[in-house]
């Protein structure tokens, strides 16, 4: 259902909202982030997935994504590993879903093609 330039672009849009967020505020190092975003991806991807099976509106989806992808940070930085604040994790989730609902139609576009 999805090829590598769907997989490709949604991992350098977690990376870096991840980057900018999770890097900047909660100083984790680049690396971190960057294996954080591949989970988040096959996350994301699952509930795009799910959005398009049953025919979800963007508006719904986009908040959706940036929720569970903030809740997978939560889940992270319960370990000693990777450092996450609440509102980091806030601001992480909101900026993904906006760039979610802003690139929802372009990536759906994409995977009808």
């Amino acid at each position: 259902m999805f090829n590598r330039s769907h997989f490709l672009g949604k991992f350098i849009m977690l990376v870096i909202l991840g980057l900018l967020t999770l890097t900047l505020f909660d100083s984790n190092p680049w690396w971190k982030v960057f294996l954080f975003a591949i989970p988040a991806v096959l996350l994301n991807l699952f509930l795009t997935g799910l959005a398009v099976q049953n025919s979800w509106p963007a508006l719904v989806t986009a908040p959706v994504q940036g929720v569970a992808a903030a809740f997978l940070a939560y889940l992270a930085g319960l370990t000693p590993l990777f450092r996450t604040t609440s509102g980091t994790l806030a601001g992480f989730a909101l900026l993904l879903g906006v760039a979610e609902y802003l690139l929802a139609g372009f990536f759906l576009r994409k995977n009808h093609e």
